[in-house]
C-alpha cells in the first residue's frame, strides 16, 4: 500500500511511521514536510492513502484538499486529516471537502491508524462506484445513445440556462435546427442500420469541423440542434451553418454503399429575452420553410414566416376535417364545343366551406399535396363527383356531357387509382368512356415509369386523359408523343396573352392545327371576353371554359341549368 504522509512536525511523522510499523503490515511510505512539496507528490505519483496534517504553514490541510479535488489529482487516494482540533466544525468542512476521514493526533495508535485507513479506503471505493453510477445515469438522461451527443432534455435545459443569463452576454443567441433530407428514403431502401451509420458519422463530422465545441444535440429522429452565443449577426450565423452544411459534401458510407444526402437548416437569433419554447418553435418554423424550398436549403426565421406557417397550419386543420366529416362540395363548369355552344363536358372542382383561414381552393389542394392528404381527399372527390355526375346522366339530354376530373401529380403515382376508378364507376353505374381524367404537365416531368403505368392503365378502363395548363412554362411535345394524351387544354395565362401579343395568337392558332392533324382535341380555359371566344373560334379550338359562359357551379345549380338546355 503507497502512502504519502504530509505534515510540517518532524514528531508527529515520527509518530505515525511507528504506528504503521507496529500494525505488522507491509506499507510505502514517503514523507513531506510541506503542502507544496505534497501537491508535487501527488502530481508525480498515485497514493493510496494521504494523511495529511491540517494544521501546516503557508497552507494549511484544508486548503491543499480543496487545491487536490478541484484539479481532480487524487480521486482515487483516501484521504485522513491529523489535527489537534477537536472542532466538530472542523470535521464537517473536512467531510464536506473530500476528505474520507479525520483523526486526532493524540490518538494516533497502530491500531486506530489501521482502522481509519481501512475505512477510508472502503468510504472511497464506495463514494467512487457512487459517482460512476450517478455519471452513468447522468449520461443516460443527458446524452443520444446512438450518437453520443446531448439529447432534447439536455440542450432545452442549457438553453434556458442561457436565456437567463443573457443580459450578460454580447451578440446574438442563435439556435438552428438541421433535418437529414429524405432520410426516410435511406431507412427505406438501406435499412435502419444504414440510417443510423448515417445520423452516427455526422455527428462525428460536426463535431471535427466545430472545435470550439457548440452545443450541438439530437433532438430525435433526424432531427440535430445547434446552440450558439455571441454571434455578431445574421452573416455570422449564415457561415455557421453554411459550415454545418459542408458536413454532407463527402458521401456517407455503409456496407460499400455510397449515400449522397443534404440538410436544411432552420435559424432563428434572438438578442432579447424570450423562451426557450419559442426559440425551438421559431427555427423549426424556418427549417420547415428551408425544406419547402426545394431542400439542401438555409432559412432564417422571421414573423412574416410565422403567420405563414400559422396558415398552413390552419388550412392543414380544417382540410383534416373537411375530410373526416366530408364537409366539401364539387361544383362544375361547363366546357362548351366552340361550334355551336353546346355542353360537351363538365370540370369537378372542389370547394370548401370558408373557414378562419380564408384559404382558396388551389390553397387546399396545395396543402393537401404538401401534407400527403391528396390520396385520401382525392377518391372522396372522386367519388363524390362519379355520384352526382349519374344523377345528372338519367336525363336523356345529358347523356352524352362528359365528366372531368383532376388529378395531381402525387395520385398519378398511385397504382391503386385505376382500379379504384374502375369500381367507382361500377358502383355508381357510370360509362367511363364518358369520364376525362386531367393531368397537369408538372405531373409528367419525372417522366418516370410508374406515371406512364397509372395513365395507360386508367387509358385501359376507357378513360380519356386530358393534359391541362399547357403553355404555363414546362409544356413540350414529347409529352404529347410519350403519353396517350387525348385532350390538351390551353392554360388561361396564354388565352390572355392573344388579345395584346401578336406571337401569342399566332402561336395558340400554330398549336391548335398542330393537335387536330394529331387528333388530340383542344379546349381553351379562362375565355373571359367575347374576343377570346372569337379568336379560340377562328383558330378552330374544339371547346371553349371559362366565366364569359358560365362560372362553376354547385350541384343543385348545375342541375337547375341542364334542366333549361
Amino acid at each position: 500500500m503507497n502512502i504519502l504522509l504530509v505534515d510540517d512536525q518532524k514528531i508527529d511523522r515520527e509518530l505515525v511511521k511507528e504506528a504503521l510499523n507496529c500494525s505488522l503490515q507491509e506499507f510505502d511510505l514517503k514523507e513531506v514536510n510541506c503542502a507544496e512539496d505534497g501537491l508535487s507528490a501527488i502530481q508525480a505519483a498515485q497514493y493510496d492513502v494521504i494523511l495529511l496534517d491540517y494544521q501546516m504553514p503557508r497552507q494549511n490541510g484544508l486548503q491543499v484538499l480543496v487545491e487536490l479535488k478541484s484539479q481532480k489529482l487524487c480521486e482515487c487516494s483516501a484521504i485522513i486529516m491529523l489535527t489537534n482540533n477537536r472542532d466538530e466544525e472542523l470535521l464537517i468542512n473536512c467531510i464536506n471537502a473530500g476528505a474520507q476521514d479525520l483523526l486526532l493526533k493524540d490518538e494516533v495508535t497502530s491500531t486506530q491508524l489501521l482502522r481509519c485507513i481501512k475505512q477510508s479506503q472502503k468510504r472511497i471505493e464506495l463514494e467512487n462506484k457512487l459517482s460512476k453510477s450517478y455519471q452513468q445515469v447522468k449520461q443516460l438522461a443527458e446524452r443520444d445513445p446512438l450518437t453520443g451527443l446531448f439529447n432534447r432534455s439536455y440542450f432545452e435545459t442549457a438553453l434556458n440556462s442561457l436565456l437567463v443569463n443573457m443580459r450578460s452576454l454580447e451578440g446574438y443567441v442563435v439556435v438552428m435546427l438541421l433535418d437529414i433530407d429524405g432520410f426516410k428514403m435511406i431507412n427505406d431502401s438501406l435499412g435502419h442500420s444504414a440510417g443510423d451509420a448515417v445520423l452516427q458519422e455526422l455527428a462525428n463530422r460536426v463535431r471535427y469541423s466545430f472545435r470550439e465545441s457548440p452545443l450541438f444535440a439530437r433532438l430525435g429522429g433526424d432531427e440535430f440542434a445547434f446552440m450558439f452565443s455571441g454571434v455578431r449577426d445574421a452573416d455570422a450565423a449564415l457561415t455557421i451553418a453554411e459550415r454545418v452544411l459542408s458536413s454532407f459534401e463527402a458521401p456517407f458510407v455503409f456496407s460499400k454503399h455510397e449515400i449522397h444526402s443534404t440538410a436544411s437548416i432552420g435559424i432563428t437569433l434572438s438578442a432579447s429575452k424570450t423562451t426557450t419554447e419559442d426559440l425551438l418553435k421559431q427555427a423549426d418554423i424556418a427549417m420547415y420553410k428551408a425544406k419547402n424550398g426545394g431542400k439542401n436549403q438555409i432559412c432564417f426565421y422571421d414573423e412574416l414566416l410565422e403567420q405563414e406557417f400559422f396558415k398552413l397550419f390552419q388550412i392543414e386543420s380544417e382540410l383534416r376535417e373537411a375530410i373526416k366529416t366530408e364537409n366539401f362540395e364539387v361544383y362544375y363548369q361547363p366546357i362548351l364545343h366552340s361550334t355551336n355552344n353546346a355542353v360537351k363536358s363538365l370540370e369537378a372542382l372542389v370547394r370548401l366551406p370558408v373557414k378562419a383561414s380564408g384559404a382558396s381552393p388551389a390553397e387546399y389542394i396545395h396543402t393537401s399535396e404538401k401534407t400527403r392528404l391528396i390520396e385520401a381527399f382525392g377518391r372522396l372527390i372522386i367519388q363524390k363527383a362519379l355520384s352526382q355526375y349519374a344523377d345528372i346522366c338519367k336525363s336523356d339530354l345529358s347523356q352524352q356531357i362528359e365528366l372531368a376530373i383532376n388529378l395531381s401529380p402525387l395520385q398519378i403515382h398511385d397504382l391503386n387509382l385505376p382500379t379504384f376508378l374502375q369500381q367507382q364507376a361500377k358502383h355508381y353505374n357510370v360509362d367511363l368512356t364518358k369520364v376525362i381524367i386531367e393531368v397537369t404537365e408538372t405531373a409528367l416531368l419525372e417522366n418516370s415509369e410508374s406515371t406512364m403505368e397509372t395513365l395507360r392503365s386508367i387509358k385501359s378502363k376507357g378513360c380519356k386523359i386530358a393534359l391541362d395548363d399547357f403553355g404555363t412554362g414546362f409544356s413540350s411535345i414529347s409529352h404529347l408523343l410519350n403519353y396517350p394524351i387525348d385532350i390538351v387544354k390551353f392554360d388561361k395565362s396564354l388565352i390572355e396573352r392573344t388579345l395584346q401579343d401578336e406571337k401569342a395568337k399566332l402561336m395558340l392558332i400554330g398549336l391548335a392545327s398542330m393537335l387536330r392533324q394529331l387528333s388530340i382535341e383542344t379546349v381553351a380555359e379562362g375565355i373571359e371576353f367575347e374576343a377570346h371566344a372569337t379568336l379560340c373560334k377562328q383558330a378552330n379550338v374544339s371547346c371553349l371554359q371559362g366565366y364569359y359562359f358560365s362560372k362553376p357551379l354547385s350541384f343543385s345549380e348545375l342541375k337547375a341549368t341542364l334542366s333549361k338546355i
